[in-house]
């Protein structure tokens, strides 16, 4: 069985192949820090500890959401790479149910990433400020050095995200799959 056949995409299988690499590792580590977190809640010293925990103030919604629905959370990582990589080996074998959920997954992808660019500090903390006033100055230079990074990185992960969900629901690739 050779992995690029002839007659197909070769950077399309190589792609999709590198995906299925990537999806694989994400999906161990996803089972492993759900395992761990889950291990650790169980633990009844676990919540002695947090009794007087505090939350910073204004923490970004999606860090809240995360520490407020933490299993959730990691339950949503081990799914989401676990089907990528199902997604990236039926692309591979050029399976129509696997084109169309890849589609989807890459629409989903550069509709996050927009939010992101579009938003930074759903994930980011806003700079502290009073009236006008840096209250942390050294802390907003890096928040908004890590914001201009997560602008960059979303404009550059979603563009390729949807170039990739263009060529596969309308280029000539998606004549490839049966």
């Amino acid at each position: 069985m050779k992995l690029l056949t002839e007659g197909k995409s070769k950077a399309l299988s190589a792609c999709s192949l590198a995906a299925a690499a990537l999806c694989a590792a994400m999906t161990v580590k996803a089972a492993r820090d759900l395992w761990m977190l889950l291990q650790v809640l169980s633990a009844p010293a676990f919540y002695l500890s947090l009794r007087h925990a505090t939350l910073p103030m204004e923490m970004p919604p999606l860090a809240a959401f995360i520490v407020g629905h933490a299993r959730l959370f990691f339950a949503f990582l081990l799914s989401f790479w676990l089907s990528g990589l199902v997604l990236a080996a039926g692309v591979w074998a050029r399976r129509e149910w696997a084109r169309r959920g890849a589609v989807w997954l890459l629409y989903l992808a550069a509709a996050a990433a927009l939010l992101l660019l579009v938003q930074p500090w759903l994930a980011i903390p806003k700079p502290l400020m009073y009236g006008g006033i840096s209250l942390a100055p050294e802390f907003n230079d890096a928040v908004r050095i890590a914001a201009f990074f997560a602008r960059f990185a979303a404009a550059v992960c979603g563009a390729l995200a949807l170039w990739w969900a263009l060529l596969l629901d309308r280029g000539a690739l998606k004549r490839e799959f049966s």
